[in-house]
């Protein structure tokens, strides 16, 4: 389903099954450290504040069949901390608009299923943030890091 997402529906990526689906769809919502606290504890059981939680809908064995009825794929959830997004921007000396896309590009590969548990993993994870930001004409983030990927993970 990623495949068939991030190669924009395309007839190349699609099987029987997804060719029926044409869009997707995601909620976006941008909250405050105490709730994103909150959330973090509920959901991952870490009971602190971070830049980016997602909830996919993918996980749902249900929103498949929903989509192929719709037409449209609900990708999930995003939730972004305001406030965490603000300082960590100033911090790394990132312009706030930069620094909020890279965040929901990471979020969106959550909601498809990519994660940073392992090295190889956060490599291919992180290479595919770099690719979607250079066409948005975003930086690479991580040009000056020099801590490996997995111990970078940015929602951690």
């Amino acid at each position: 389903m990623a495949t068939y997402v991030l190669g924009g529906f395309s007839e190349e990526a699609s099987s029987v099954a997804t060719s029926k689906i044409v869009s997707a769809e995601l909620s976006v919502v941008l909250s405050d450290d105490a709730s994103v606290q909150v959330l973090n504890r509920n959901y991952r059981g870490k009971d602190k504040a971070t830049n980016v939680l997602s909830f996919a809908a993918l996980d749902d064995p249900d929103e498949e069949a929903l989509a192929l009825q719709r037409g449209v794929l609900s990708l999930g959830d995003i939730v972004l901390s305001r406030e965490t997004l603000i300082r960590e921007a100033s911090d790394q000396s990132k312009r706030l608009e930069d620094h909020f896309t890279h965040l929901l590009v990471h979020g969106v590969l959550h909601l498809l299923g990519y994660d940073h548990l392992s090295e190889d993993e956060a490599i291919e994870m992180e290479g595919l943030e770099v690719d979607i930001l250079s066409r948005l004409g975003v930086a690479d983030p991580y040009m000056f890091e020099t801590r490996s990927p997995q111990s970078r993970a940015i929602d951690e």
